[in-house]
């Protein structure tokens, strides 16, 4: 009888528990290996349940249940909070933290590693001896590299693959639905609500409040604002009040007061009263500048990238989560189908992953056109141009398969 394959997996956050779950379900030995010494708590805030995360989620066994906040509908809002446009859209928002817990769950005691930095993996015919700087050493069928966009193992396998800067930022925040005001909540609170202020994007939605608390009043009020920042003023507000500059983006607490400060007051004089009034009440925001990646590649002999170690598209569409559930998804499928044939079971997994990832970095690239940023061709300037109508914004935006319908100027 043959042993259990075994995977060891780096990254601790969703790409690295979505895949330990379901090789797991095929009878994997699956270790996940974190360089946080701390639990991963906090470290996000509103995420779109696309149906193929639903799905994963109850592939894996983590299932769905009180997954999130449940809303009917999208509307669009001018400069005074009118309504400008709506459509009807039943959504589930969840948090990356409600998410990270249900996973968290999954794994079985002492599978799960805090405190572990990657350093180098060494590949053979049988397999791959992965080294981690706090000096244990690791042998598996498969390495997985599921720790995000600074991928330290896609560092050794694609050095050449870099983040490309979009030209512009999101701010964000969550501040607790109890703080807005009675308009606010009545207003938008309740809905997936744009404001659309020229090459600015403002999104919000209501998330789960803490300890997953669902009912209206104890919940959270996702925000989130796109706007443009030319390269030399991200670098400046990549760098702390002590002068060192933080390469492609700064943890929230080292962002300078006087960066914050500028945000709020262009707030001021531009932002929609609901969203100024959410924007009041985040004690300290923060923001996260907007990068493109592909790797050529998602498979390097016995390693193999997934998430978005492997491609980061742009957040319009809310995809992130759900493109790693699917990228673990197809990796279980593939390794389960061919128990015996490892490397031809990630040859058919790089095969139909690697499209995927590219059309979804596209398709974030041109719904980032609205913003005036990235327009090359004709063919984007038309885009930009339809996206300027808050109606296109309602169904284009984070919508369910987004990749079936045209974006509007590429019907043909």
């Amino acid at each position: 009888m043959q042993a259990a394959r075994r995977a060891v997996i780096v990254g601790g956050s969703m790409s690295g528990l979505l895949a330990a779950a379901l090789l797991g379900r095929i009878g994997w030995d699956v270790d996940v290996f974190e360089r946080s010494t701390v639990e991963l708590v906090g470290r996000g805030a509103g995420i779109t349940a696309h149906p193929e995360l639903l799905d994963v989620l109850e592939l894996s066994g983590a299932g769905t249940r009180e997954l999130g906040v449940e809303v009917d509908r999208r509307i669009a809002i001018d400069e005074r909070g009118r309504v400008i446009a709506e459509r009807p859209l039943r959504q589930i928002l969840t948090s990356w933290d409600r998410l990270q817990r249900l996973l968290r769950d999954r794994e079985p005691d002492g599978r799960y590693h805090l405190g572990h930095t990657f350093v180098s993996a060494e590949q053979d015919a049988r397999g791959v001896t992965v080294r981690f700087a706090e000096g244990r050493v690791e042998r598996a069928d498969l390495l997985v590299g599921g720790d995000g966009f600074r991928s330290s193992v896609r560092a050794q396998v694609a050095p050449d693959s870099q983040p490309v800067y979009a030209g512009y930022v999101v701010w964000r925040g969550a501040p607790d639905e109890a703080s807005l005001s009675a308009a606010t909540r009545a207003s938008i609170v309740p809905y997936f609500t744009f404001f659309l202020p020229e090459r600015q994007q403002v999104i919000g939605y209501p998330i789960a409040g803490l300890n997953n608390e669902l009912r209206p009043g104890r919940r959270r009020y996702n925000f989130i604002w796109y706007r443009v920042v030319p390269e030399d003023r991200l670098r400046d507000m990549c760098t702390d009040a002590e002068g060192r500059h933080h390469e492609f983006s700064i943890a929230p607490p080292l962002i300078r007061d006087d960066i914050i400060a500028e945000m709020r007051a262009t707030a001021q004089t531009t932002m929609a009263p609901p969203f100024l009034d959410v924007l009041r009440r985040i004690a300290r925001p923060f923001f996260t500048p907007i990068y493109d990646l592909v790797s050529p590649r998602m498979v390097f002999g016995r390693t193999v990238l997934i998430g978005d170690a492997a491609s980061v598209a742009r957040p319009h569409m809310g995809y992130g989560v759900s493109k790693a559930a699917e990228d673990a998804r197809v990796l279980a499928e593939a390794l389960a189908a061919r128990p015996d044939d490892i490397d031809g079971a990630l040859a058919e997994f790089e095969a139909r992953r690697l499209p995927v990832g590219e059309r979804v970095v596209r398709h974030a690239q041109m719904l980032g056109t609205h913003l005036g940023v990235g327009v090359r061709t004709e063919q984007d300037r038309l885009t930009s141009k339809a996206l300027q109508d808050p109606n296109a914004m309602l169904r284009h935006i984070a919508v369910p398969h987004f990749l079936d319908a045209p974006l509007p100027g590429r019907e043909a």
